[in-house]
C-alpha cells in the first residue's frame, strides 16, 4: 500500500496516499471518478469483517500496556466505504496511543483497500495563471533552500515564500524536510505511490528507491527513473545498512506491528542515517472536535494512531535516538471539512458535499493557531530520528 500511504490537496495526498501507502499516505491518490454508492455503504455496515479474519489486540502495539480505555464502537468505514465491518478503539493507559481491537488479520486487511488507488500519474499540473505562478513560486523557494535550479521558477520564490510560514511549512513538508546541511546520499522512500516524492528528491541531488505493495503504482513510480521494488513492509527485503535516510508518509498507522516495522527502518540505515515520517496526531484539534467522525481515524486502515510522546516511545524501543519533531502544516480546515461531511454521512472528498459553516472555519483557524503555540496539538505528528554511528546490523 504504498503500504499502505497519503496528503489531500496536500493532505488528500498525505491522507490518500499515505493514508495507505504501505502501509500504504504521501502519494496516493483517490479515483476522482469514483462514485460512492450510498446504498452499498449500508449494505456494507451490516455485513461484519469475516470472523476467521479478526484477530485480538490485548496489549498496546507500542509499549504493551494492557490498562486501556474503550474510546469508541460501532465504527465503520466512513471515507472509502468498501470494507465491511464495525469496530472498537481503544486508548492506552501509558502511552495514549490508540488501537483497533479486534483487528483485521494480515491475511485479510486487503479486503480493506479494495478502491484505494495509488497509481496516479503523480505529475502535478499548474492549471492557468495563477497555477503556474506558485508553482515558479514554490520552485524557486526550493532552489534557494537547496541550491538547485529546477525549472519553471522566479528568483523571488525564496524570499516570498520565505515571508509566508503556512506556505513555508507546506513545502518543507513535500520535501520531506530534506537535509540542507549535507550532500544528498541514497534514500528509500516506503510507501512510495506514484512516485511524486521521489521524482522531487531526484531532482535534489539524491539516488531514490521505492517500495510499494500496489504493482500498478509501482510502475508508475518507475517512470520517474528511481530504484522502486514490488514489496511490503516491514518485510522489505532492502539491503542491511544502504540507505542515509528512509521516509515513511502516513504509512506506520496501517502496520499491524509499528515496533518491528521501525526495527526494519533501523536495519536498512547505515549507522548515523535518519527516519523521517509523518503520522496522524490522536491529540489534534480536529480529533478534539470531531470525536468518532474524524477524517483520520479511518477505520479498519487505521490499526493504531499515535500522539507525539507515544510515537517518540516506538522510535525509541526500535533503537533510534535524537527524536526531533519537526513543523506541521496548518491543515486543520481541511480536515475539518471533511470530518464535517464524515459526520454527516457523506463523501469527505466530494466536490458537490457539505462547505464548511463559517464558524467552524474559524474554529478550525483556531485549532491551528493553538497548535502552533503548542505542537503537541498538530493535525499530524512529523519527527525525524537517528541511527547511531555506533549501530549494528540487528
Amino acid at each position: 500500500m504504498q503500504a499502505l500511504d497519503c496528503h489531500l490537496p496536500a493532505f488528500r495526498k498525505t491522507f490518500v496516499k499515505n493514508f495507505c501507502s504501505v502501509c500504504c499516505p504521501a502519494d496516493a491518490l483517490l479515483n476522482k471518478s469514483y462514485i460512492r454508492n450510498k446504498m452499498d455503504h449500508n449494505q456494507m455496515e451490516i455485513q461484519p469483517w469475516p470472523q476467521e479474519g479478526l484477530e485480538r489486540v490485548e496489549s498496546c502495539p507500542i509499549c504493551g500496556e494492557v490498562d486501556r480505555e474503550l474510546l469508541y464502537e460501532g465504527l465503520t468505514d466512513r471515507v472509502f466505504f468498501c470494507a465491511p465491518g464495525r469496530w472498537s478503539l481503544y486508548r492506552c493507559m501509558a502511552c495514549g496511543s490508540a488501537f483497533l481491537d479486534p483487528r483485521p488479520t494480515p491475511a485479510t486487511i486487503a479486503m480493506a483497500y479494495n478502491i484505494y488507488f495509488t497509481h496516479d500519474d503523480g505529475v502535478e499540473g499548474a492549471k492557468g495563471l495563477f497555477g503556474s505562478l506558485k508553482r515558479r513560486l514554490r520552485n524557486g523557494y526550493i532552489n534557494g533552500l537547496y541550491n538547485k535550479n529546477i525549472q519553471p521558477a522566479s528568483k523571488i520564490g525564496h524570499l516570498i515564500t520565505s515571508l509566508l510560514p503556512p506556505k513555508r511549512r507546506q513545502i518543507d513538508e513535500s520535501v520531506r524536510h530534506l537535509p540542507t546541511t549535507r550532500p544528498p546520499g541514497t534514500l528509500v522512500d516506503i510507501g512510495c505511490g506514484n512516485g511524486q516524492f521521489l521524482r522531487m528528491a531526484m531532482q535534489l541531488g539524491w539516488q531514490t528507491w521505492g517500495v510499494d505493495i500496489d504493482p500498478k503504482a509501482v510502475a508508475t513510480a518507475r517512470k520517474t527513473g528511481a530504484k522502486v521494488i514490488h514489496g511490503g513492509f516491514p518485510d522489505t527485503g532492502l539491503p542491511s545498512q544502504h540507505f542515509d535516510l528512509v521516509t515513511l508518509s502516513h504509512v506506520i498507522e496501517h502496520v499491524h506491528d509499528p515496533i518491528a516495522a521501525l526495527q526494519e527502518v533501523f536495519r536498512i540505515l547505515k549507522p548515523g542515517g535518519q527516519i523521517w515520517i509523518s503520522t496522524p496526531n490522536m491529540e489534534s484539534g480536529s480529533h478534539a472536535r470531531f470525536g468518532p467522525t474524524w477524517l483520520a481515524l479511518d477505520s479498519p486502515r487505521h490499526l493504531v494512531i499515535f500522539t507525539r510522546q507515544s510515537l517518540k516511545t516506538a522510535l525509541i524501543s526500535a533503537g533510534f535516538s535524537d527524536v526531533d519533531y519537526k513543523p506541521c502544516p496548518m491543515h486543520a480546515t481541511e480536515i475539518f471539512k471533511n470530518s464535517l461531511r464524515i459526520s454527516r454521512g457523506e463523501d469527505p472528498f466530494g466536490s458537490e458535499e457539505s462547505k464548511l459553516p463559517l464558524f467552524l472555519y474559524f474554529e478550525a483557524k483556531l485549532a491551528d493557531f493553538q497548535a502552533l503555540l503548542n505542537p503537541s496539538l498538530c493535525e499530524n505528528i512529523i519527527a525525524t530520528a537517528k541511527k547511531s554511528n555506533l549501530s549494528q546490523v540487528v
